[in-house]
Parts: C-alpha cells; structure tokens; sequence
C-alpha cells in the first residue's frame, strides 16, 4: 500500500465486478472505447468476434470481451484505487495473450526468455504526479511473479514529452523508475511515423529478486540478452 493523495492506493487484480472501473480511469482518453481489446486482438480477430467497432452500439459486447478475460486465473490487468476510487489501470499478462504485441514490427521478441508485458497503462486525470503509475508497475512486476512469470516487459516511448492522455505506451523513465532495464534500443526501419519505442525488462522471479547468485545473473540477461539462432 502506497501514499496518494490524502487516501491510500491500492491496487487489486482486475475481476469481471471491478471492469466497469476500467471505465471509469479511461472516461475521456485514449482509452475510453478500447476495454483493453486492442494490444489482445488484431483487426481480423476483432472482426470474427464482433468488437471490431468501438462506437457506443458496441460498448456492451467489448465490455463484456474483457469480463471474460478478466475471469481467468492470473486475470487480465490490475486496478489501482485512492481510497474506494479508481484512479489507474495496468494492462498485464503472458506475452500471447497479446496478439498486437506478439505479431507487431515495433515489437519483437528479444531472446527466448518467458516474458509477460505491459502494453499500456494510464492513470485518471486529477491523479497523475502522484506515483500511483509506478506503483502499478511495480505491482504488476510482483503480480507476475507470483503466476510463474520469468520477467516482465514493457516497450515504452524512448523519450520526449507527450500529452498524458497519448502516453498510454508508457515512457522509458517511468519504467526506469519502477526498476526496469533497457534491453534493446529503438529498432531502425520502422515506419514513419510510428513512436520511437524501446524495450524495457524486468525479472519477475521472486528468486531472482531475492539476495544469492541468481540476482548477478538476472542482471547480466537484462544487460546482454541472448538473441534467437536464425
């Protein structure tokens, strides 16, 4: 548990009765209409399962898409709340689970480490600069762990300054604040256009965050990552 504000933040997996608090952290953002369906299915997928459209005709079925997913063991995300309120979501889970990420040029696999990701987060207006985005990040790393997750990824904006409400990828400071590493810089080749990202990690293990030889060896994977044989 965590200061913020004048209340204390919790923060809580995300299960089908706290969905519509997704909502309500996303209410006028980027967000607003994606139930953190877009990073999980592609636009063919989207299609076949009818969510394809975010107008407010289809709200209830999109909504009904992450309650589902919301139901499975290691859930789909984590919450985050001042007090009774919702304030922050994180968007977690294996690296499959996210058909965008797993399949996107931005965003390929570094070596063959087990990894979940972080593909978005937010945290509602009037409670940004608290520390409440950090704390879900590093939730998120503990939240992983404890469902045998080798590591945790992220694939922020390498830098610069955007509107909060575009920031949904994360920036690389934030993760270098809640103890993740640059793995991989910005890939070149990448459509113009596209954001500037790099790769960030953390191990998830409890073992490799606790004290012995296995933290020296979690630290030189993230420093040199073994990349795949072609």
């Amino acid at each position: 548990m965590a200061a913020a504000g004048n209340g204390k933040l919790t923060i809580r997996p995300l299960t089908p009765a706290r969905v519509d608090d997704v909502k309500t952290v996303t209410r006028g953002t980027w967000g607003a209409t994606c139930w953190d369906l877009f990073p999980r299915f592609n636009a063919k997928e989207q299609r076949a399962m009818g969510i394809r459209d975010q107008g407010p005709t289809n709200e209830s079925r999109r909504r009904a898409v992450l309650a589902k997913l919301a139901r499975r063991r290691h859930s789909a995300g984590l919450v985050a709340y001042d007090g009774t309120e919702p304030i922050g979501f994180i968007s977690l889970g294996p690296r499959l689970d996210f058909s965008r990420i797993a399949n996107s040029k931005a965003t390929p696999p570094v070596d063959d480490v087990d990894a979940w990701v972080i593909p978005c987060i937010t945290v509602r207006r009037g409670y940004r600069g608290r520390g409440a985005a950090i704390a879900m990040i590093q939730a998120a790393v503990d939240h992983a762990a404890r469902y045998g997750a080798a590591a945790v990824e992220a694939y922020p904006r390498a830098s610069g300054r955007v509107h909060d409400d575009l920031a949904f990828i994360g920036t690389k400071s934030m993760f270098e604040k809640a103890g993740f590493r640059q793995i991989r810089g910005v890939l070149p080749g990448l459509p113009k256009g596209w954001a500037p990202r790099v790769t960030m990690r953390a191990f998830a293990s409890r073992g490799l965050k606790k004290g012995g030889g296995a933290p020296n060896r979690a630290r030189r994977a993230a420093s040199a990552p073994r990349r795949r044989s072609r």
